[in-house]
C-alpha cells in the first residue's frame, strides 16, 4: 500500500494556461491518477516569469482542484530568459569535493553574479588530455527573484515545491527515452520560449533558448492583427528554424559532428504543424517521440480516454523525476 500512496505533481506553465500531471506509484511503474490544464488570463505570466502572483495562485488552486488531484507536492518547470544553462569542463576532484569546487569556479562560466542566482549542476562525462583528467559539467543558473517569485505563488495555493527545475532539461530527458543513439537536435518549445538541444550519443553537448514572443517576425504579425492558427505555427517554426540553423552550425564547427535527424516536442496538437514546416525549410528527417504514450493511466472520474500524452510531456517528466526517475 505504501508504494503506491508515493505521488508527485509535475507543473508547467506559459503566459497562456498551466499544465499538470499527477503521478503514483513506483519508478517502474507510474500511474497518472489526475491531469488537467487552465487557461490564465493575459498578463498573470509573461514570458515564463509570474506577473500576478495572487491570480496564478487562484488559478493553480482551481486546476488541481477541478481535477482531482489529491497530493499538493509538486516539482515546478520554469522555461524563461532567467534561466542560465552553460557547459564548463573543471579538473576532476574526488565526488565529495565536486561541489564545492563547481561553486568556486562556476562564475567563470556565467555572466551573472552568482549570488543573484541558485547554482545546480550534472555532470555529464570525463575527459583525458595533456594537461590532466577533467570532468565535463551542465551548469543550470536560476535568478533567485523569479524563483522566489514561484514559491510564493505556489504556496499561496496551497502547493508544496519539492523541487524547480528546467522545463527545457525535462524536455530533453523525454526525449532520451526514445533516442539514445547518434546525434540529434531537438527543438521543444511552448507559448513562449523555444529551446534548441543538442545531443551526441545521449550526453547533451548544447543547449540554448529564444523567446518566441519578443522576436521582431512575432510582434510585427501581432500587431498587423491579422493571423491565423497556421501563420502563428508557421512564424513559430521559422524563428525556431533560424535557432536550430545556427545552433547545428556551431555545433558541427565545434564537434566535427553531424545531426542525423530533429525531434520536435511542443504543445499538443501544435508539434504536427511545426514539425511539417521544419522538414520542409531543414531537409532533415524530423520526428516526434512518441514518449509515455503507453504510461498507465487511471482517472479518479473513471474516464481515462481523453488523457494525451502529447499535451503533457514536459509535466510527465517533471513528475518522474519526482519519483525518483533520471
Amino acid at each position: 500500500m505504501g508504494l503506491w500512496n508515493k505521488s508527485v505533481i509535475g507543473m508547467e506553465l506559459d503566459s497562456q494556461e498551466i499544465r499538470a500531471v499527477e503521478l503514483k506509484g513506483s519508478q517502474k511503474k507510474p500511474v497518472v491518477s489526475a491531469w488537467g490544464r487552465i487557461r490564465l488570463p493575459e498578463g498573470v505570466v509573461k514570458d515564463g516569469r509570474v506577473i500576478e502572483s495572487k491570480s496564478f495562485s487562484a488559478h493553480a488552486e482551481r486546476l488541481l482542484n477541478e481535477n482531482g488531484f489529491k497530493n499538493r507536492d509538486v516539482v515546478l518547470g520554469v522555461n524563461n530568459q532567467d534561466v542560465i544553462v552553460r557547459f564548463a569542463s573543471f579538473p576532476k576532484v574526488p565526488e565529495d569535493k565536486i561541489r564545492n569546487m563547481i561553486r568556486f569556479q562556476a562564475q567563470d562560466y556565467i555572466p551573472v553574479s552568482l549570488e543573484e542566482l541558485e547554482l545546480d549542476y550534472v555532470v555529464v562525462g570525463e575527459k583525458k588530455t595533456e594537461e590532466g583528467e577533467f570532468i565535463n559539467v551542465i551548469l543550470v543558473g536560476a535568478r533567485k527573484k523569479m524563483l522566489n517569485d514561484f514559491i510564493e505563488a505556489l504556496s499561496g495555493a496551497n502547493l508544496n515545491i519539492r523541487e524547480i527545475d528546467s522545463t527545457m532539461l525535462a524536455l530533453g530527458r523525454a526525449a532520451l527515452i526514445e533516442s539514445q543513439d547518434g546525434t540529434f537536435a531537438l527543438a521543444g518549445f511552448n507559448n513562449d520560449i523555444g529551446n534548441i538541444l543538442i545531443f551526441k550519443d545521449g550526453i547533451l553537448g548544447m543547449a540554448r533558448s529564444v523567446s518566441i514572443t519578443q522576436s521582431p517576425a512575432w510582434i510585427a504579425s501581432r500587431e498587423a492583427g491579422m493571423r491565423s492558427q497556421d501563420q502563428d505555427m508557421t512564424i513559430l517554426a521559422d524563428i525556431l528554424f533560424g535557432e536550430i540553423k545556427s545552433s547545428v552550425g556551431y555545433f558541427k564547427m565545434q564537434s566535427n559532428t553531424t545531426i542525423d535527424k530533429l525531434l520536435i516536442l511542443g504543445c499538443g496538437a501544435t508539434q504536427e504543424r511545426v514539425a511539417a514546416r521544419l522538414t520542409e525549410t531543414t531537409g532533415l528527417s524530423v520526428t516526434i517521440p512518441k514518449v509515455y504514450t503507453t504510461l498507465g493511466s487511471q482517472s479518479v472520474k473513471g474516464n481515462t480516454s481523453s488523457f494525451k500524452a502529447a499535451d503533457y510531456v514536459a509535466s510527465i517528466s517533471l513528475a518522474m523525476r519526482g519519483l525518483g526517475e533520471k
